[in-house]
């Protein structure tokens, strides 16, 4: 298994322009007309922040903005995107899975070997994981509704790939439970329906989730404290 990476995540092009209050189309016909060359026709517009790619999207959107409320946009997306993500489910689940092991998680982590589809262009975008405890080799995912109910609000937008997004995020899945293993990671999945949760998948968010992760990652947290105990011999 090779070391983490330094990867600070993926921003669009809507939440670039929503960060400096630019419309998302006209962000959006501005990339176009630069002709970017690493861009593919029907691609979305995304980048890894800090990438190449990122900074050229940074650059055309600094000439739309307005000079007095450009902020810096590293800083800008990453609160836009993190703030988001720090009031989902799935951070709720993995908040929970690092109280219960005493470990942070790296997380969104990209490993070289789990790829997606290619694009149009030919371009693989690496694959995120909810969670990754490196010493450990545990990976933990979060699955909500659309993982194993049909939601036609997100399995009916076609991507890059030229089928649906249900039918992708099911080809994903599979890449993960198939490829995780072969390169020596464990993959454990939560299940919004494991905990309580309303009709449209929310979790509660009750005392009881944190029984329920314990359950589940048991067997790690044992290797944990036999992990600990064995380095307070030396």
């Amino acid at each position: 298994m090779n070391g983490v990476d330094g990867m600070k995540g993926v921003t669009t092009a809507a939440e670039m322009a929503r960060s400096h209050g630019i419309d998302p189309k006209r962000f959006r016909a501005a990339l176009r007309r630069a002709g970017l060359r690493w861009h593919s026709h029907n691609e979305r517009w995304e980048a890894c922040i800090g990438s190449p790619e990122y900074r050229d999207m940074e650059r055309i959107l600094a000439a739309l903005a307005p000079a007095a409320s450009v902020v810096p946009a590293v800083e800008q997306a990453i609160r836009s995107t993190s703030s988001a993500r720090a009031s989902s489910d799935e951070s709720w689940v993995i908040d929970l899975c690092d109280a219960v092991l005493g470990q942070k998680a790296i997380r969104q982590h990209r490993f070289p070997f789990l790829l997606g589809d290619p694009g149009p262009s030919g371009r693989r975008a690496l694959l995120p994981v909810d969670a990754f405890y490196p010493d450990l080799g545990l990976v933990i995912e979060y699955h909500e509704r659309q993982h194993s109910e049909r939601v036609r609000f997100f399995d009916d937008r076609l991507t890059v790939s030229g089928v649906g997004r249900g039918e992708q995020r099911r080809r994903y899945d599979d890449h993960r439970r198939t490829l995780l293993p072969q390169h020596g990671c464990t993959l454990v999945i939560f299940d919004y329906s494991e905990f309580g949760h309303s009709g449209a998948g929310r979790l509660q968010r009750t005392d009881r989730d944190r029984k329920i992760v314990a359950a589940r990652l048991r067997d790690h947290v044992n290797r944990t404290a036999a992990t600990d105990r064995s380095y307070g011999q030396f």
